[in-house]
């Protein structure tokens, strides 16, 4: 990542899980660090349960369990636009609010999914690249005013990210990220080897750099980087 300070991060994820689940230890670290992080998500949580009697609760439960998770984390702001979470997909509306919360928040940098998942982890990796191309554009005026986030990188869930561009040492907040993943008890039943996978990827990064648990990311040159000095490539 650039060396210029980074002051604000906006996580762009398709449900209110996936920013604990790819990123949880870099987040802390931002937030660590005094940079303020926005998580802007869209699926509701609604799929989150194993028993037909608690398919009404489900996301308003686990709608409070994401709030919980992510203030364990020392998130600046939580959002979910509430879509079921098997209709997170590409359209107006979802773009609309993907350049809506890039100009509300005004990050530096966008964390988002990779194309290597299933679908609605695909849909929001187009989503985060479209939308922050577009959010610098002087349109839109009801969506705010135009911002540009100087970077965007994808992050991993589901699917190894391959070729990652930055691998980075998130030791000494890892368990920060597992304690909020435990705040999600409504997955412990679906998802109940999801804390064993988290590590075992972390340790699996953590080896490549010589630490104990890493994360990583890929950057985006959807947005070409301008270059007015040849020495600026070095």
């Amino acid at each position: 990542m650039k060396t210029n300070k980074i002051k604000s991060v906006l996580v762009l994820a398709g449900h209110s899980d996936d920013s604990i689940i790819a990123v949880g230890g870099i987040l802390r670290r931002f937030i660590k660090e005094g940079c303020r992080v926005h998580v802007f998500c869209f699926g509701n949580g609604d799929e989150a349960f194993t028993e037909l009697i608690a398919q009404e609760s489900a996301a308003d439960k686990f709608k409070a369990e994401a709030v919980a998770a992510h203030k364990s984390l020392g998130v600046a702001s939580f959002e979910c636009f509430g879509l079921p979470d098997f209709g997170v997909q590409r359209n107006r509306d979802t773009y609309r609010a993907c350049i809506r919360a890039i100009r509300k928040y005004k990050p530096d940098i966008i964390l988002g999914h990779y194309w290597r998942e299933y679908f609605q982890h695909r849909d929001m990796a187009r989503l985060a690249c479209d939308a922050w191309w577009q959010a610098g554009w002087n349109c839109s005026a009801d969506l705010g005013r135009s911002w540009q986030a100087r970077a965007l990188y994808h992050f991993e869930v589901l699917q190894d990210l391959p070729e990652p561009t930055h691998i980075v040492d998130v030791t000494d907040s890892f368990q920060d990220k597992i304690r909020a993943w435990k705040k999600f008890k409504s997955a412990k039943d679906h998802l109940s080897s999801l804390v064993a996978q988290m590590e075992t990827r972390a340790r699996y990064h953590g080896n490549k750099i010589g630490v104990k648990y890493a994360e990583v990311l890929r950057q985006s040159f959807f947005i070409p980087e301008k270059v007015t000095k040849i020495n600026g490539l070095l």
